[in-house]
């Protein structure tokens, strides 16, 4: 058959080991062993010929293709590996109930949710070497929901009308490393325009399926670090010190929602040694509901899996808004900071910072395993400091005394005259941090 179709192997849609009863998939154990699959997703209804294009181009750069339909409405222009009919079947539907239903929602809900499983399958037989896929609103939204359940380092390729523009691209990328390829043209045929762009978007995701794998532990420690500009010195200084030895690491997470939720994952995932939360504006976020919040299960995947955990209150004495003009009118009066042409800085009131403080000092007490704070009593950052916009040392007390009234005993504090961006910060949270792994090998 001009698409390659496998054979099929059985599978229970009610807990088995496939995705779904007539899936194809290699047949031969060695087969499956060696070959990994690049897993088109497309709707065939809509964009077979281009589909087709695609899986084409991904076999003449010594890809293998796997194409799974997602489309609902029409009947497919391109042949499948995995019908439209196996991938509503694996979200526990069928195409005639999505069809019925008139719900185009529910619809790209359930056949995400399908092609999930299916996915997800694949690469847990160690057979996917990555995920490629093209369209507009809908398929973007569909195929990206698919991407985002695959660990951190497996390949995703998603070729889009959407990846441009004032388009957020926080729901399509999420906290994965999702790659975004703007179509130009609009993906309605395969032209003198998506032509090079799909053929290097299949050279990109087989080049990419030969070197990619998920983040795993390395024989190295690993530590996690939360970060903005305004504690970029503090992070650098720890990350210096750490690494000095040559067998750890430290890894800096951008703490605007996203790079706080991406940061909570990993240490979820059981990947992380200790966590130098030094940056923890994302809980101001969450207090005042601006839009860098990371969500209120920021804060709490250290203490739950019992590692060490050294917290700072860098950034949390400023909410992120968006351009001047654009200010709510509720922080009219404040003192300001234009850090960009699209972001401003306000500051905290007194109000909001004694409620972070609280709420840090509550999220150490859930914590299951070791525990310190520093608090630099000068500044919580560059841009609070003595003659900066930010200084407010009204507010900063604030912080501190609501903090340290919520705190557990068994959280060491240490206070110190200085700035955040001391040296002295990072070398007395570097000491912290070691003694506390210190006294859990010893116990362990």
């Amino acid at each position: 058959m001009p698409c390659g179709r496998r054979s099929f192997v059985p599978f229970s849609a009610t807990g088995g080991r496939g995705a779904l009863e007539g899936q194809p998939a290699p047949a031969r154990r060695e087969t499956a062993m060696a070959t990994k699959y690049i897993v088109i997703l497309g709707s065939l209804d809509t964009k077979g010929a281009e589909v087709e294009f695609l899986r084409q181009a991904v076999r003449a750069q010594g890809g293998e293709p796997w194409v799974v339909d997602t489309g609902v409405l029409g009947e497919p222009t391109a042949e499948a590996d995995v019908t439209r009919h196996q991938v509503a079947e694996a979200a526990g539907t069928t195409i005639q109930a999505l069809i019925d239903g008139r719900d185009k929602n529910r619809a790209l809900l359930a056949m995400a949710k399908g092609a999930t499983r299916i996915v997800l399958d694949l690469f847990q037989r160690g057979q996917l070497g990555g995920v490629l896929s093209i369209g507009g609103s809908r398929g973007t939204a569909l195929s990206t929901r698919v991407m985002q359940a695959l660990p951190v380092g497996v390949p995703k390729l998603m070729v889009s009308t959407m990846a441009s523009g004032h388009n957020p691209f926080g729901p399509y990328v999420g906290t994965k490393d999702v790659t975004l390829m703007y179509s130009v043209a609009d993906v309605l045929g395969v032209n003198s325009v998506t032509r090079p762009i799909f053929t290097n978007a299949a050279a990109a995701i087989v080049a990419m399926s030969r070197v990619g794998q998920p983040v795993q532990r390395t024989a190295k420690r690993t530590f996690t670090a939360s970060m903005l500009g305004v504690s970029t010195t503090l992070v650098g200084q720890i990350q210096e010190l750490v690494q000095a030895d040559g067998d750890s690491e430290v890894i800096a997470f951008h703490a605007v929602g996203t790079g706080g939720r991406a940061m909570e994952e990993l240490i979820a995932a059981g990947l992380v040694d200790g966590v130098f939360d030094v940056t923890t504006g994302e809980m101001t976020a969450l207090v005042v509901g601006g839009d860098f919040s990371a969500g209120p299960d920021r804060m709490r995947a250290a203490g739950q899996r019992g590692i060490p955990q050294v917290v700072a209150p860098g950034g949390v004495d400023f909410i992120i808004e968006g351009p001047l003009d654009r200010l709510p009118a509720k922080y009219q009066g404040r003192k300001v900071m234009v850090h960009t042409p699209t972001i401003t800085l306000v500051r905290t009131s007194a109000e909001e910072m004694a409620a972070v403080g609280k709420l840090i000092a509550e999220r150490l007490a859930e914590a299951r395993g070791p525990a310190a704070a520093i608090l630099p009593l000068q500044a919580f950052g560059w841009f609070a400091m003595e003659g900066q916009p930010l200084h407010d040392p009204e507010s900063d007390r604030a912080f501190i005394q609501a903090f340290k009234a919520h705190v557990p005993p068994h959280v060491e504090v240490v206070e110190l005259d200085t700035h955040l961006n001391d040296p002295q910060v990072g070398e007395v949270a570097v000491d912290l941090m070691r003694r506390m792994l210190h006294r859990r090998d010893r116990q362990t």
